[in-house]
């Protein structure tokens, strides 16, 4: 059986470099978050400092486990008034909620998953012009820039899954009354372009097994060293200043197609492990591959398991 690998249609690249592209990206969830004393909370356990929330500056963390494991990775909005925007991996969100509760003794928040929100990713030359169709102003040039509609549950966060674009959180029936009018493209799509960007997600190139800084936390902006204490702070300090990150997330070409994912990658033993994969408009297969920090700054060949090499691009950043 082929493995089926998401792939960027020509047509679709090419309307990226002269116009708009948009699809709905259900894989993740949004969670609201409210109550006095909320980011005083959230600060003793999320790996970001909340200090760095703004109206206009999202954060991205992840919250651990006291063993330093991952229970979700997240994306942090101001929202409405007091309120917080949390958005998390659909296949978490539960699970998120409920670690975020297990903690609140003593507080009085509201911490729940929003059914009435979802999520659409715009992408492309003119993905601004989706935002004024939103009446959202074009947030700063930056990662987890962000801008919101005054009184209203509607907000853009800048997440370039193509060189520059958006993600929108609106309600849905708002969503698919403004995007009604632009190309839409399958999920899958948009898959492919988060892969060939080399952006990483949990639940898919990395989940509860992989410590958080192996995952590239930190070149995704996603942890502070000096905010204080978090719960699973002692071992990610630890990992930190010990040197004990061996692993990262690397972009990746593919001299040919995987046969299964995730898929050993080896030198003379198997070393990693190839993650994800996608093909870009030339039929290029890019992936994103958990391997060892002394490889990828030797010149050892990798191949997978059915003889096909990999060489590695960069390091995943955002």
């Amino acid at each position: 059986m082929v493995l089926n690998v998401p792939s960027l249609n020509p047509a679709t690249a090419d309307r990226l470099l002269h116009d708009t592209v948009v699809s709905m990206r259900s894989r993740w969830s949004v969670l609201k978050a409210s109550g006095a004393g909320l980011r005083d909370y959230l600060q003793g356990q999320i790996t970001q400092d909340i200090t760095r929330l703004t109206d206009t500056q999202g954060i991205h963390a992840c919250i651990l486990t006291p063993q330093g494991k991952a229970v979700s990775e997240l994306y942090i909005l101001q929202g409405q008034h007091d309120e917080l925007l949390i958005l998390t991996p659909a296949s978490h969100a539960e699970t998120t909620v409920g670690r975020l509760r297990q903690f609140a003794l003593g507080h009085s928040l509201r911490i729940g998953i929003v059914a009435a929100l979802s999520i659409c990713s715009v992408q492309g030359a003119n993905a601004a012009q989706v935002l004024h169709d939103f009446n959202l102003d074009d947030p700063e040039d930056g990662w987890l820039s962000c801008s919101r509609k005054q009184g209203e549950d509607c907000f853009a966060l800048v997440m370039p899954e193509n060189p520059r674009g958006f993600w929108i959180i609106s309600n849905p029936t708002h969503i698919e009354g403004v995007i009604d009018q632009y190309h839409q493209v399958d999920e899958n799509e948009m898959e492919a372009m988060r892969i060939i960007r080399g952006i990483p997600d949990f639940g898919v190139e990395w989940n509860e097994s992989i410590h958080p800084l192996n995952a590239n936390l930190i070149e995704f902006d996603g942890v502070s060293f000096d905010k204080g204490c978090y719960v699973g702070q002692e071992v990610t300090s630890r990992m930190h200043w010990r040197g004990g990150i061996k692993k990262r997330l690397y972009r990746v070409a593919i001299d040919g197609r995987p046969e299964s994912l995730p898929c050993p990658v080896k030198t003379t033993a198997n070393i990693g492990e190839l993650r994800s994969a996608a093909f870009d408009h030339e039929k290029n297969c890019v992936g994103i591959a958990l391997l060892p920090i002394d490889i990828a700054n030797s010149d050892s060949a990798l191949t997978l398991t059915n003889g096909v090499r990999i060489k590695i691009l960069e390091a995943c950043h955002a």
